[in-house]
């Protein structure tokens, strides 16, 4: 391993520690699901890209190098970190788009898992073969990218639209960086045929995928803003009504969740004085309504977001939108 690379894949393993961290704050804070798995993805991917310092270390104490034995156990530990944090992020993409079916989010994952163990069973010295267990990895990226963008042009409510439209660019650039990858091992499987490439004081490795690494960091990047949005929204537990930078960023998740809830505008209404932490009584003042009737709009919220009391209810709004 050349020293370029070495620093390359410290950097990578300490940005995944970092990012598992943010998210994994961001979760204990929120309790959002999509921090969650964001945290599980960047903690496997560190598992992932740390195998290649212990790949490093098994040359170093070998004489003989790498045994065939353990390149498979290898394999099989770079398809396990590769389900770990791709079906992590899978899962990130279901809960924030409300995809709630278990076949939906499991059976992608079964795929991947079994056409990898099929590739690497038959695959031995055929490079085009290899090419194709490698690039497994960036099917499966291209399989998120694709099913957000079909949710985003069958999504009819204008509101999830521009939800959802936010993150184009985003997933525009991680598309970009994807086709990089597969153009990376198509070079060095189809093309070159050849397990490294020297490029001066850089040696680079097929087994490895360095487009991969940038776009983990970009997704680092991506996901430590979304983490850190999240805890500043978050600073104040209880958002008085003049917090017009916290309603500011919550208004367009409050449409959302009404919409997710079949609430009516009264209802909606109802709910953001709910969020503000405001009793019945100052809600009808506000409202100008009876107590009586937001006593009943308040029933109607908890009763179609199926929750007990108004503190699982603001609960699960900052889980979920």
């Amino acid at each position: 391993m050349g020293l370029a690379v070495f620093y390359e894949t410290l950097l990578v393993i300490l940005v995944s520690a970092l990012t598992a961290a943010v998210c994994l704050s961001s979760y204990l804070v929120t309790r959002r699901k999509t921090m969650l798995y964001a945290c599980v993805a960047f903690l496997f991917y560190f598992f992932d890209v740390a195998s290649i310092l212990q790949d490093e270390f098994v040359m170093g104490a070998s004489a003989l190098g790498l045994s065939s034995e353990y390149l498979l156990l290898r394999s099989v530990y770079t398809l396990i970190t590769g389900a770990g944090f791709l079906g992590a992020f899978w899962f990130m993409v279901c809960e924030y788009l409300g995809e709630r079916r278990r076949a939906v989010r499991v059976t992608p994952i079964v795929v991947f898992v079994v056409l990898s163990l099929v590739l690497l069973a038959v695959a031995g010295e055929s490079k085009v073969l290899r090419f194709c267990y490698y690039s497994c990895r960036a099917a499966f990226m291209f399989w998120i990218l694709l099913y957000g963008g079909a949710h985003f042009l069958r999504a009819r409510d204008e509101v999830e639209r521009q939800r959802l439209g936010r993150y184009k660019l985003h997933c525009t650039v991680l598309a970009l960086l994807g086709l990089i990858m597969v153009a990376e091992d198509a070079l060095f499987f189809l093309v070159l045929s050849t397990d490294t490439l020297t490029l001066g004081p850089i040696t680079l490795s097929a087994e490895r995928n360095y487009a991969e690494n940038l776009l983990m960091l970009v997704c680092a990047a991506m996901t430590c803003w979304f983490a850190l949005r999240q805890l500043n929204i978050h600073s104040n537990k209880s958002p008085v009504v003049d917090d017009t930078q916290r309603y500011r960023q919550t208004a367009e998740d409050l449409l959302v969740y009404a919409k997710r809830h079949q609430l009516t505008a009264r209802e909606q209404e109802v709910l953001d004085f709910i969020l503000r932490d405001q009793d019945n009584q100052n809600i009808a003042s506000a409202m100008q309504l009876a107590p009586s009737t937001v006593k009943v709009h308040v029933h109607n919220i908890l009763q179609k977001t199926g929750h007990a009391n108004r503190q699982q209810l603001i609960q699960d709004f900052w889980k979920t939108v």
